[in-house]
């Protein structure tokens, strides 16, 4: 659970699923306790100590998760530059619906900052609808990018030796005996 702290700017080799799904399970339960500490200590405060502390815990582990995340592509013989994948199909996702559409999506958010505090159900609904297209357009490809990488993720690594090192589960030995 605690591996990618011990190889916290080792981007070289591979890691086991066990490895990364450990570290994300040690990760949600942090979160949790954060959660409870916060709403116990200062429930009023969304912004308070707890919440830096949280942020200031992230901040510590970026870099070994984007470590194991790559040595876990590295484990079923990807580059380690799968990682950037779904933010990449993100950002062609927004500019090629903004250089379509973005005219349009901004002369919107113009009519829609002159509503008011108190816009009418149907001025609501017009910027509802307004914005579905540019979270559809963006988010699915997103959310398609994120399952491969997530698939990826769960996937049984490569047996035996790849071009980013051995196994770590030892497997490869010898086959040439038979």
């Amino acid at each position: 659970m605690f591996q990618p702290l011990a190889r916290y700017f080792d981007f070289q080799g591979r890691s086991r699923r066990s490895e990364f799904w450990l570290w994300v399970l040690f990760q949600f339960i942090v979160g949790i306790v954060f959660g409870v500490v916060k709403n116990i200590v200062e429930p009023a405060n969304p912004m308070g100590t707890v919440f830096i502390l949280q942020m200031l815990f992230s901040l510590a582990i970026l870099i070994p998760n984007i470590a194991v995340a790559v040595r876990r592509f590295h484990d079923i013989n990807r580059t380690g530059w799968w990682y950037v994948f779904p933010i990449v199909v993100m950002i062609i996702a927004a500019i090629v619906y903004f250089s379509a559409n973005g005219g349009a999506f901004f002369n919107d958010i113009q009519k829609f900052s002159q509503l008011g505090p108190n816009p009418s159900p149907d001025q609501a609904m017009a910027v509802m609808s307004a914005l579905i297209g540019p979270m559809l357009w963006i988010y699915l490809p997103t959310l398609a990018a994120s399952i491969v990488t997530f698939v990826f993720n769960v996937l049984d690594g490569t047996p035996g030796h790849n071009r980013f090192g051995p196994d770590p589960k030892g497997r490869g030995g010898d086959t040439s005996v038979f």
